[in-house]
């Protein structure tokens, strides 16, 4: 890392994850710092590019949350500047982001994912909601979980355990997006799984247990002191 003059941390955004974002940026910066390198942080808008331009920076790492943060497209206009970014590639970013997509690719090389089916919100109002929805609980069972098709930080994701909450739960992730994803529910221990790629193929990170002190990793969960204890390597049997 003493070969980088400076790295330009991404941070803040236009989607409704801009504060996640502007959180994380200051993290990574102040590691960075710490580790002796001299860091700027920039949100994006239309200055951007001929600040790169003008200035390029050894590296760009990008913490931005939603949209054009993790769909590809920030990095897409990084390669076209030919400037170094930490993280996946343009198309590797817009299959996981979509939901459905990414769904689709897991399954088609053997992993399993829970049952679900996916509605423009136009489709939902246009066949009719109510037969619709009875429609999904009678293929999928209870419970159920929606999110919308893009976007994290649990914004719009709801657990469904009763047939009469799932409207509410529809109108909820289409605030967020207009596509849902309504899943079934697969309760059990979540854990989540890093995996980094320095050059040599990908490495996993050792296993991270996430336990939520309601039972759900929603927004408050993630993003409030205390409400979630981490184990790291998590609590599994061989």
């Amino acid at each position: 890392m003493s070969d980088l003059g400076y790295v330009l941390v991404l941070a803040g955004g236009l989607s409704y994850e801009r504060e996640v974002s502007l959180r994380s940026g200051r993290r990574v910066s102040e590691v960075l710092r710490g580790a002796g390198i001299v860091v700027e942080t920039r949100d994006t808008d239309a200055s951007l590019v001929p600040s790169i331009l003008a200035d390029p920076p050894d590296a760009v790492f990008v913490t931005l949350h939603g949209g054009a943060g993790e769909d590809g497209a920030i990095r897409s206009v990084l390669e076209l500047l030919s400037v170094p970014y930490v993280g996946a590639g343009p198309d590797a970013c817009r299959v996981a982001f979509d939901k459905p997509t990414a769904k689709t690719v897991v399954r088609s090389v053997g992993l399993r994912t829970p049952d679900s089916v996916t509605l423009p919100k136009e489709t939902f109002h246009d066949l009719g909601a109510s037969t619709v929805l009875s429609r999904i609980v009678e293929r999928l069972g209870l419970p159920l979980f929606v999110k919308p098709s893009r976007g994290g930080s649990a914004l719009g994701a709801s657990m469904v355990r009763a047939a009469e909450d799932l409207p509410a739960a529809m109108v909820g992730c289409f605030a967020y997006g207009d596509t849902a994803l309504i899943e079934r529910c697969v309760e059990g221990v979540e854990v989540a799984v890093s995996v980094v790629d320095l050059g040599g193929g990908p490495t996993a990170l050792p296993a991270v247990e996430i336990v939520p002190d309601k039972g759900v990793y929603d927004y408050a969960a993630r993003y409030t002191a205390g409400h979630t204890e981490f184990f790291a390597p998590a609590r599994l049997s061989p």
